[in-house]
């Protein structure tokens, strides 16, 4: 028998908990290994538990700050688990947001009965259309942090991103100690962070903190 889909779900609203349960229960294919109400919550299930394929992740989990979505981007952080949003909003910079944390889809809770089908379509799809064009919206909004560089710190810049020291970075550069100082703190002050994992952190996923 071809093992089931084991799917997290990560939601605050104890209707809606018991309403997916129900729902993923009685699906053959499909079995429901965890349950979390916040953030936290959600990050610790994610270590706890092995072999997650699907995490299901309200978007709101207390109140209306979004934090589902930085939920979202931690766990593609340390996780290859597909990831669905669950939303009541169809705000089109809400669902952006969504896609650029590393989400694979959404689905509206209106449409809950279709949750079982999205839960399946995402698990079986190695790749698809939809993905090329996410990787590639990812792409550009990444690109949109660094508008404002000059060719000077781009070039300082794509060594940041490979991980390089500030040492090995003026010998790959040929640049001085001040003049690389420069260009460290131009890049910091143009994309509002302080150090190098900020820096990084806000490119990766397009301006999300």
């Amino acid at each position: 028998m071809k093992k089931p889909i084991r799917v997290v779900l990560i939601e605050d609203d104890p209707d809606w908990l018991n309403i997916m349960k129900n729902l993923i229960g009685k699906e053959e294919d499909m079995i429901l290994v965890g349950c979390a109400q916040t953030q936290e919550e959600g990050i610790t299930l994610s270590h706890a538990l092995n072999n997650i394929d699907i995490f299901l992740v309200d978007i709101n989990l207390s109140g209306v700050n979004l934090d589902g979505i930085y939920t979202a981007l931690e766990l593609k952080r340390e996780k290859t688990s597909r990831i669905i949003m669950l939303t009541s909003m169809s705000e089109e910079d809400i669902i952006q947001k969504a896609f650029m944390a590393g989400a694979s889809d959404y689905i509206l809770k209106k449409d809950v009965h279709r949750i079982p089908e999205i839960i399946r379509s995402n698990y079986n799809k190695e790749s698809s259309p939809v993905e090329a064009v996410l990787k590639e919206f990812r792409r550009l909004k990444s690109e949109e942090q660094l508008k404002d560089l000059t060719n000077a710190e781009r070039e300082v810049f794509k060594y940041i991103e490979k991980g390089y020291s500030r040492k090995k970075i003026k010998l790959e550069t040929h640049k001085s100690d001040n003049t690389l100082k420069t260009h460290f703190k131009n890049i910091f002050k143009k994309l509002s962070v302080s150090n190098t994992k900020d820096l990084l952190k806000k490119v990766k996923t397009g301006g999300l903190k």
